[in-house]
């Protein structure tokens, strides 16, 4: 015998079984910029542990655009930049 969700909810009606499923929406997080190696001409970065060069993907980010401190990337027709270093420093 299945057991009823009124048997875990005493306020539902005797017999009712709960049929809607529950969706789970996951947003897989950025990836970490670590490094970012120019030589030359060519200039490639570090994201979680993984050199990419232009053009490259890491977990379905695709690196678009890099400088001596920020990259761009981008999936699903949004763009994210990641800087190596934060903003707001202080200097004491």
């Amino acid at each position: 015998m299945q057991p009823t969700f009124a048997a875990q909810d005493p306020t539902a009606p005797l017999g009712w079984i709960n049929n809607n499923k529950v969706r789970v929406i996951s947003r897989s997080q950025l990836p970490i910029l670590q490094s970012i190696i120019c030589g030359g001409q060519h200039c490639s970065v570090i994201l979680n542990g993984i050199v990419v060069g232009l053009g490259g993907s890491v977990q379905g980010y695709k690196l678009t655009h890099i400088t001596d401190n920020t990259v761009t990337l981008s999936r699903n027709g949004k763009k994210w930049q990641l800087a190596l270093f934060a903003e707001n420093i202080r200097i004491n």
